[in-house]
């Protein structure tokens, strides 16, 4: 009896250890149009398991247990997003918890939203769908207003971007005052967060911990600082994130990249407009802005100032680098758009591809 016992305890936890239940979910988004990405194909490739996205381009693992005879039933697994005409997306996951979320673009073609003038010359917010065979482009305006819009940035899941519209003026940039803006992907729904004519803010970046919240830069006005709003705020509800830095790019992690001067930082805030800083290690110092980190949180591109006898924009060139939170540090700088005094390297660019 002993020993039947004891077999049927070993066949269970063989059995148990075998299995794995998936719990990961998601949404898949259409970059080509912003709108919600039906019947694409996510599969969990160790696990053997298949799902298609819904009306609302959602997904959902949940509870569902590892296919017999899967190659591999444990929890890390690569996740894989497809869909006919569309390129593809793979990724490392742990399939027993977590949100992934992507947008998927056409196969062959480079598909971008930023700040474009229209045929009346006014800056509005434009999704482009680049072919680089023909090198045509098909532009889509997603704003059509006097003022003008600036510095897109998308939502983790790809369903709503935010950016900052200027509506006063009068001449130089200490000026400007702005609202910060946020709309569905496919230019519907827009609502300001902040007020319109009372500062100057700009360059709104997305929260990555869930919290959707945007974070920008006040500027010119004695309160000067980075702060932070819900997307759905109302202007005037927006809080300080701590008592100096310029805010950048979120981490997952609820820590914020920022910039004083020429340092970098990682700034974790308190939740009361306080944070604690830790500097992130670099080869110099040189002012860097414009910075971009990559979903994975690996890879960190930025405009860096390298020459002091032009101002930030012509003197500067296009970087991307590997990127290590943990210690925190940038290494391994790569120039992809030399330098040319005659252009803003920000601004008077062209589309291009990195591997890296």
């Amino acid at each position: 009896m002993k020993l039947t016992i004891a077999c049927l305890a070993s066949f269970f936890t063989l059995l148990c250890g075998a299995t794995s239940v998936a719990n990961i979910s998601g949404r898949i988004m259409d970059g080509s149009n912003g709108v919600p990405l039906v019947g694409a194909t996510v599969t969990l490739q160790n696990a053997g398991l298949v799902v298609t996205t819904d009306d609302a381009g959602r997904y959902s693992f949940e509870g569902k247990v590892a296919a017999t005879g899967a190659t591999k039933a444990t929890p890390a697994d690569v996740v894989t997003f497809i869909k006919d005409g569309y390129g593809s997306i793979s990724r490392n996951v742990e399939s027993t918890g977590g949100t992934e979320n992507v947008v998927l673009t056409l196969e062959g073609k480079v598909t971008y939203v930023c700040s474009t003038a229209d045929a009346k010359g006014r800056w509005q917010i434009a999704r482009t769908v680049y072919d680089p065979d023909t090198k045509t482009s098909e532009i889509t305006y997603l704003t059509d207003t006097t003022q003008w819009n600036f510095k897109p940035n998308f939502s983790p899941d790809g369903s709503k971007m935010t950016f900052f519209r200027r509506y006063v003026t009068k001449g130089p940039l200490e000026t400007w005052l702005s609202a910060i803006c946020v709309m569905n992907a496919d230019g519907s729904g827009l609502h300001e967060i902040t007020a319109r004519e009372e500062s100057f803010n700009t360059e709104p970046y997305w929260t990555r911990d869930g919290s959707m919240r945007i974070s920008f830069n006040r500027m010119y006005v004695e309160n000067r600082g980075p702060y932070w709003s819900d997307a759905d705020g109302q202007p005037g509800a927006e809080h300080r994130i701590g008592p100096w830095g310029w805010v950048n790019p979120h981490l997952a992690d609820g820590r914020v990249f920022m910039q004083r001067g020429g340092d970098s930082y990682l700034a974790t805030p308190d939740g009361n407009g306080n944070a604690s800083y830790v500097k992130v290690q670099r080869s110099d110092n040189k002012h860097i802005h414009k910075i971009a980190l990559s979903q994975d949180e690996t890879m960190i591109a930025y405009q860096k100032w390298v020459d002091p006898n032009h101002n930030t924009y012509n003197g500067g060139v296009m970087v991307y680098a590997k990127f290590d939170a943990s210690v925190p540090s940038i290494t391994n700088e790569v120039i992809f758009d030399e330098l040319d005094p005659s252009t803003k390297a920000w601004y008077d660019g062209e589309v291009v591809e990195v591997a890296a």
